[in-house]
């Protein structure tokens, strides 16, 4: 098979070679050659012409011994030359062989490669025949001088020297003459001389390689023999056996070997006559029961057990007793005693796998009777399940059709209030710089404005007037006394607007009620959706309450819900209670029954608190940031009200709740989106504001009426909103900014009380109780408030201390008012030095 790669060219280091070193080689060569194809040697011929063959021949050989054995003339002359160094042997035996060529030259007898072969074969003859020699001798001496000695020895050693030759293990009775005449002539204190054949090492070479840890630089390590001669190792295996045999170092060992060897034959002898059993599976359990029991019974060693012994020959025998005296009838009795302990312990444990068995037996039929009979509510269970799974699956495909509807209907109504709200409040943002502009500009800028701007606002200012003069009769027709202008948010729409609204409303309900036409009604009705539910948890509660139902019906009664709220306005007068809708009495009893208590491990009596936080929050929330107006009172008192109750009574609805977290945040950037925008206070001088009917003055008392009633529909948030954020917003952004400013402003007299009044009213208590009963002083936030107070009870005094007596009581009467606003509001110091000024008792 050809090879993809190419192979690459190896540089071989080339050894150098004598003339006495390649003759020895080529001579061992050939001796090999020969000895393994059982080949003579040649006759070695005296002629020249032999002589010069033979030479011949040499030379080439030689030759081509050096291109076998090298790789010089592929590589060329740049190859290095790698000298060996030789060993003490090669070294004696070439000066050997040089010895003979001298005396060979002397004779006048050329030496031929053969010769030599033949010489090295003589040699290794003679070795072996005085080894030999030196045997019979050693045989001889071991069994002594006579005659009938040396005719057994010589018989003795005939017939060893023929089984080696034969290549035949000696029996042990040979072996055994042999230890014994070794014995003897030990006695004797002669020496015995081992029999080692010498081995000629100059006949061992190998190929000189390349290599870095090459070992032939050592002079006594002997060359590896890569050559192969059967007949040398069989003799040399023969050899080997009979002097283990016959030097043999250890008798000790030999004896306990022959002493093994005995004793298996005897345990061998002794197992076969044990009776087998009948049964082999009984003697097994025999066995299995009664191996701890090892004082009657011997266990045959596993070299000895045959493979297919059966269990109770692996029993171990009695005990041999070496006195037959000792054997006596307690003895006797005491290990059939011992025997019958030992089966009646294997009985009892069979006797107690037995009644296992049966009691395992008798519980798998009545397991299987069991099984049989639960079979059918088993079936039934699964038709159950089976049935609730595709009326779960077609319910929740259903509802992914049906909900992108629901959120597009969401959003028109949404739009459609908040378009209505801006509305309203940008027409009140209008009235309010048309009202500046009418009492602030000169006559000049009003004949330039005499354009089709001039109609509009003549446009804005009748139907403004026209919305007061409605509000007046309505409040007349109730008789509300009290009302001052400002106070009414002024949110009333024309006709037309409220019909473009109806009917745009009106659509999106229509849609929405048909939304659900072409579902049947297990699909459509939160009612057939809540009875499938109730079934399953009245049939298999276990399974209801492990796969948390109640935790998952919020969720998917969802859509339903939001598509009843779409009528859930909470911040207009007509709007329905939520606790009233449809959807609500449907939630409120789902998974309870009239027999049975309501227990507070159920997850169903938690569906409503989550439908409140999950889609009653955030639709509030959306309304507070788009819809609601905090300059509405009735709006903003829907609004709070309705988040105090869910505060009150649903647990979702709480503090640390993301949901509610959001609501009141969005009422708060609400509050201060209004205090930016839409509070807005003129400045005019006093004399300005002596006429009240003026328009002026009707202009800044009715801001100032509308400051004070957001101050009220601001701090209407207490106890839901932190008391930091609202004192920051109703004190600080909206008391002292704008309304103390209009009170300075303004005259002293029983308006400016009546304002007073009012502001204070709508503090709530609580500021002033907690944490205030170490104290005389009020809040930080309020000492603007009290300073006007206390100006208004001097300059209240001073303008009536030359008046009538009628009028100084009166007047002092209202100093008295004041101070009792003072303490209502904490401030105890301020009042304390009123009382003591004006000199009367503080109630």
């Amino acid at each position: 098979m050809a090879t993809m790669f190419k192979k690459p060219k190896r540089n071989f280091r080339r050894k150098l070679v004598s003339e006495s070193d390649s003759d020895q080689e080529n001579d061992s060569k050939k001796d090999t050659k020969a000895e393994e194809r059982n080949e003579e040697p040649m006759e070695i011929s005296g002629t020249k012409d032999n002589d010069k063959k033979v030479k011949k021949k040499k030379s080439e050989k030689d030759a081509a011994a050096k291109i076998a054995l090298s790789f010089d003339h592929d590589e060329g002359d740049d190859t290095e030359i790698f000298q060996v160094k030789k060993s003490n042997h090669s070294r004696r035996v070439a000066k050997q062989l040089k010895k003979e060529t001298l005396k060979e030259k002397q004779g006048d007898k050329p030496a031929s490669p053969k010769l030599k072969t033949d010489l090295n074969n003589e040699t290794s003859h003679d070795l072996a025949e005085e080894q030999l020699k030196k045997l019979r001798e050693e045989i001889k001496t071991l069994n002594g001088d006579d005659d009938d000695d040396d005719d057994s020895d010589d018989e003795t050693g005939h017939t060893f020297r023929s089984m080696l030759a034969r290549g035949e293990i000696p029996d042990a009775r040979t072996i055994h003459m042999i230890r014994k005449q070794r014995q003897y002539k030990r006695e004797q204190g002669d020496e015995i001389i081992p029999l080692e054949e010498p081995v000629d090492k100059s006949k061992t070479a190998r190929l000189v390689r390349d290599d870095e840890h090459d070992r032939s630089d050592d002079e006594d390590e002997e060359r590896i023999d890569f050559t192969i001669n059967l007949a040398a190792k069989e003799r040399q295996k023969m050899r080997d056996d009979f002097l283990a045999a016959e030097h043999g170092s250890d008798n000790e060992v030999s004896d306990e070997d022959q002493k093994e060897w005995e004793a298996e034959l005897i345990r061998k002898a002794v197992t076969a006559v044990v009776p087998l059993p009948e049964t082999a599976s009984v003697m097994d359990t025999f066995t299995n029961s009664y191996s701890n029991h090892s004082s009657i019974f011997e266990s045959v060693p596993p070299s000895t057990t045959p493979a297919k012994m059966t269990t109770f020959q692996a029993f171990k025998p009695m005990a041999k007793m070496t006195d037959p005296s000792q054997i006596t009838m307690e003895s006797v009795t005491k290990r059939l005693k011992d025997r019958l302990e030992s089966m009646d312990e294997v009985y009892r444990g069979h006797k107690m796998e037995y009644d296992k068995l049966t009691t395992n037996l008798a519980d798998t039929a009545e397991s299987i009777d069991e099984c049989d009979g639960k079979s059918a509510s088993l079936e039934e269970r699964y038709r159950f399940f089976q049935e609730m799974r595709g009326y779960v699956r077609d319910l929740v495909e259903c509802l992914n059709e049906k909900v992108p509807i629901i959120n597009d209907l969401e959003l028109r109504l949404f739009n459609l209030m908040k378009t209505r709200a801006d509305k309203l409040l940008q027409r009140r943002q209008q009235d309010v710089r048309d009202q500046c502009q009418d009492y602030m500009t000169s006559k000049t800028v009003k004949v330039v404005m005499g354009t089709k701007e001039e109609h509009a606002k003549q446009r804005r200012v009748a139907e403004r007037e026209a919305r007061r003069s409605r509000r007046r009769r309505q409040r007349e027709s109730k008789d509300i006394r009290g009302h001052h202008d400002g106070l009414s948010s002024d949110d009333e729409e024309n006709q037309s607007d409220v019909s473009k609204f109806t009917l745009e409303k009106d659509n999106i309900m229509q849609v929405a009620g048909q939304l659900f036409n072409d579902v049947v009604d297990d699909f459509s009705e939160l009612e057939c959706v809540r009875r499938e539910f109730e079934k399953w948890k009245f049939t298999y509660r276990d399974t209801y309450q492990e796969a948390y139902i109640g935790l998952c019906l919020p969720k998917l009664m969802n859509p339903f819900i939001r598509l009843q709220l779409l009528r859930w306005k909470p911040l207009e007068e007509n709007c329905i209670d939520f606790e009233e809708a449809k959807w609500y009495n449907c939630l409120v009893f789902l998974g309870s029954t009239d027999d049975e208590a309501i227990s507070l491990d159920d997850d169903d009596i938690k569906i409503l608190p989550a439908v409140v936080d999950k889609i009653l929050i955030p639709k509030l929330t959306t309304m507070v940031e788009s819809v609601w107006d905090p300059l509405s009172t009735t709006q903003t008192s829907r609004l709070v009200n309705l988040v105090q109750k869910l505060i009150k009574d649903y647990p979702t609805v709480r503090g640390d709740s993301k949901n509610t977290q959001a609501l009141l945040k969005a009422a708060v950037t609400r509050m201060r989106k209004t205090l930016d925008d839409d509070v807005f206070m003129p400045m005019y001088p006093k004399p300005v504001l002596e006429n009240r009917m003026s328009g002026p003055a009707v202009f800044f008392h009715r801001q100032s009426w509308t400051c004070i009633k957001l101050l009220g529909n601001f701090l209407s948030w207490h106890g839901i909103v932190s008391t930091s954020v609202l004192q920051n917003l109703a004190l600080d952004g909206l008391l002292n900014r704008y309304i103390i400013f209009s009170l300075h402003n303004s005259f002293i007299n029983k308006e400016a009380l009546s304002k007073c009044q009012t502001i204070v009213s709508t503090f709530p208590r609580e500021w002033f109780t907690t944490g205030m009963e170490n104290t005389d002083k009020t809040i930080p936030q309020l000492e603007n408030l009290c300073r006007y107070l206390k100006a208004y009870a001097e300059s209240l005094h001073k303008s009536t201390m030359l008046a009538k007596d009628s009028e100084r009581l009166e007047a002092r009467e209202h100093i008295k008012q004041i101070s009792k606003l003072l303490v209502n509001i904490h401030a105890l110091d301020h009042a304390l030095l009123m009382s003591n000024q004006y000199s009367f008792k503080l109630s």
